[in-house]
């Protein structure tokens, strides 16, 4: 029986990071296509400033979140993958979606609803799990 259990448990275990990963794969698309698509208007300085404020305000409520690196060339999910075993995958999306939004929020207030507006467009595709 207890064999059974721990059997259970692993099965459990192994599709929680399944679909954590899966989580991951979608956000990292896009918030490299956010990237892609922004750096060639505002340069690649103030995309990076943006990007880590953004973070910075996310990760005060997910922590997980502190994690995620931003540099002149994007961003780096390594140190995430580390650290997100203790995660459960409703914390990563409302995490995510936290990011995204407030990433959102700061283009608004710098460069009006045109640029959020062409982002809506190009990300509308994505299928946020």
């Amino acid at each position: 029986m207890s064999e059974h259990i721990q059997q259970d448990s692993e099965t459990q275990a192994t599709q929680n990071k399944t679909v954590q990963e899966d989580v991951l794969d979608i956000y990292e698309d896009l918030l490299r296509t956010v990237w892609t698509k922004i750096v060639p208007t505002l340069g690649t300085v103030t995309v990076a400033t943006i990007m880590q404020r953004s973070i910075n305000r996310s990760s005060a409520k997910h922590s997980f979140l502190k994690h995620l690196t931003v540099s002149d060339t994007g961003f780096d999910f390594a140190d995430v993958v580390a650290n997100i075993n203790d995660v459960n995958v409703a914390e990563m999306k409302e995490g995510f979606k936290g990011l995204v939004a407030s990433l959102f929020d700061i283009l608004a207030k710098l460069t009006g609803n045109i640029l959020i507006r062409q982002l809506e467009r190009e990300v509308e595709g994505f299928e946020v799990l």
